[in-house]
């Protein structure tokens, strides 16, 4: 009875050529390939130039060199560095269904690609938190000087 079980259970991992086929045969071509490719160059660089501007802004403008705004510093220079590597290293693989860069930049990729978006996502919640403070300071601070 174990015997019968183990196999139909096993049989639910089988994959055949037919389903590989499919899966790798899902590659654009022709003008999709053309304005996938257009429209995830111009992605990248939108995003390499926007998040290198806040960077210069902050570099040059001491202005802004003020606690709440080294959040935004860190969310610029994570979001560079996704928009610089993470994206263009994965753009070949998006397009024609293969990874043809090795098993070394496929580990890197991985890392620096998890590594960066959470340091975004972690940067975009101290960001919130640090609003949500400046705001209810700022409405305490005033119903104790309305009292004085």
């Amino acid at each position: 009875m174990s015997e019968e079980q183990t196999d139909s259970n096993s049989s639910r991992y089988y994959f055949d050529n037919t389903s590989t086929r499919v899966q790798s045969s899902f590659v654009f071509s022709g003008p999709m390939f053309v304005i996938l490719m257009v429209m995830m160059v111009t992605l990248v660089v939108v995003i390499v130039l926007g998040n290198a501007l806040v960077i210069v802004a902050f570099k040059v403008d001491k202005s802004l060199r003020r606690q709440c705004n080294y959040y935004f510093l860190n969310l610029a220079i994570s979001d560079f560095l996704v928009g610089a590597f993470c994206i263009p290293v994965y753009m070949p693989y998006i397009l024609t269904g293969k990874w043809t860069m090795g098993q070394g930049l496929c580990k890197l990729w991985l890392v620096m690609d998890y590594l960066l978006c959470s340091a975004s996502v972690f940067n975009i919640v101290l960001i919130s938190y640090d609003r949500f403070l400046s705001v209810t300071r700022a409405v305490s601070g005033m119903s104790c000087a309305s009292h004085l």
